[in-house]
């Protein structure tokens, strides 16, 4: 009789140490900043979190902000602070991660980054919010800008919903799961909300200029409501999720085929892709993350398909496609930034992307920028647990057991705090204040 041995289960992560790459510069001002707020395209471990065991890390599609919580339940935020999105009580741009005080007392499992604006979740299923609301995305029920004068919470508030157990943030909207359902709070401008409007109107009557209405309550979307969501992601403009049984469904601002459904378009309803189903149905645990205008999710088995734009000079992708360059790896995370990508995948970290300050990680001698998926050797051999990118930037969060990770060198930033910098450029979003901006017109396919 043969004998099947028990499958190993790994025992539960107690925390790790965070290691960044990329720009250090969060003002993103000039070359001439660049001896005191150096690029490090290699990764480094960062001097104030040496010996603080991190259970997770988090950036975002639009984030010019880094977070990570700790095993104690604690969340630090640095970055940029024009909008007091780093939840400090204040404007100033913090260098060094540092502890948000509004949440003492609070044990933060869960954190998302939107352009100016940042969401976590408790362990008790609460969610807190800060940074701008000019657009509702905080989820506390008001949004109470008025003309130039923008709404900033620069300590924590509490939104609107209950029982949540994740958090998605866009560049000025938010989505929450809880408890199977999908609620959506900020802006709707590509439909993004999913609740079936663009929240569009002519703020003039005699010539026409296009606005989007704030939507500051928490709604659950009615067209997700017969299913139980298990997994929820948002890119800069879109949303991503996952049902019980493998569905995969998208909404939004469906330039370039980021929804997935052969046409560029937008969807101001979760629309089920055609691709996820049958024989390719997704794993409810699917992994799923989006960029500036690329998706990504694991469909059957362990591999990755990917649709949108996902190479600066590549084709739109208008329907999932496998990542060739992937299949076969066991991924345990992927994240995206406005246009890099990163994976942790069995003892490896890949990354590839179009990159800005170095956050490929592929080190001081190594490639600028990959159109395909690459090793990032310096961490090759140590198990990754997560990986987070936001504009710029990236992190990885190590099993510190490993003796390599001692090894790898620390940064210090000479300038931990200073003053707000001015709003950055970026692309693929709205106007400032409530103006419908169209997005710039993609390529024609080629399908």
């Amino acid at each position: 009789m043969t004998t099947v041995a028990p499958a190993v289960v790994p025992p539960p992560f107690t925390g790790g140490e965070l290691v960044f790459a990329g720009g250090t510069d969060w003002s993103q001002a000039d070359a001439e900043r660049e001896a005191k707020y150096p690029n490090l395209p290699d990764p480094h471990r960062i001097k104030s979190l040496i010996g603080i065991k991190i259970m997770f890390i988090a950036g975002g599609p639009s984030a010019v902000h880094a977070m990570a919580g700790d095993s104690e339940g604690r969340l630090f935020t640095w970055g940029r602070n024009d909008k007091g999105q780093l939840g400090h009580g204040d404007l100033l741009q913090r260098n060094v991660p540092t502890i948000v005080e509004g949440l003492k007392g609070k044990f933060i499992t869960t954190a998302a980054g939107g352009k100016g604006h940042t969401v976590v979740v408790t362990q008790d299923g609460e969610s807190y919010s800060w940074g701008t609301n000019i657009m509702g995305q905080l989820g506390v029920g008001a949004a109470k800008s008025k003309g130039k004068v923008e709404e900033l919470m620069t300590s924590p508030v509490k939104a609107l919903v209950v029982k949540a157990s994740t958090v998605s943030c866009g560049t000025d909207f938010t989505v929450w799961l809880c408890s199977g359902t999908v609620f959506s709070a900020g802006s709707g401008q590509y439909g993004q909300l999913g609740d079936g409007s663009d929240h569009s109107y002519n703020a003039k009557d005699s010539s026409i200029q296009m606005m989007t209405e704030p939507s500051p309550t928490p709604r659950s979307i009615a067209t997700l409501a017969e299913r139980t969501i298990t997994r929820v992601t948002c890119g800069q403009n879109h949303s991503i999720a996952v049902d019980s049984e493998g569905g995969v469904y998208t909404w939004g601002n469906g330039g370039y085929g980021r929804l997935g459904h052969k046409v560029q378009q937008e969807e101001h309803k979760p629309r089920r892709i055609e691709f996820f189903a049958g024989r390719y149905t997704a794993p409810s645990s699917s992994i799923i993350t989006a960029s500036q205008t690329a998706s990504f999710a694991i469909g059957p088995g362990t591999q990755l398909y990917s649709w949108g734009k996902t190479k600066a000079n590549g084709d739109n992708q208008m329907y999932p496609n496998a990542v060739a360059d992937l299949s076969g790896w066991n991924i345990r995370s992927m994240a995206c930034g406005p246009a890099v990508f990163a994976v942790a995948a069995d003892n490896s970290v890949i990354t590839w992307g179009s990159a800005t300050n170095g956050e490929l990680a592929y080190g001081s001698s190594g490639k600028k920028s990959s159109a395909n998926p690459d090793k990032v050797s310096a961490l090759e051999g140590i198990i990754t647990q997560q990986v987070a990118v936001g504009l710029g930037f990236s992190m990885f969060l190590l099993d510190d057991s490993n003796p390599s990770v001692a090894k790898l060198p620390v940064f210090e930033s000479s300038v931990p705090k200073e003053a707000a910098a001015p709003e950055a450029e970026e692309k693929d979003t709205k106007a400032k204040g409530k103006r419908k901006a169209p997005e710039p017109a993609p390529k024609k396919a080629k399908k």
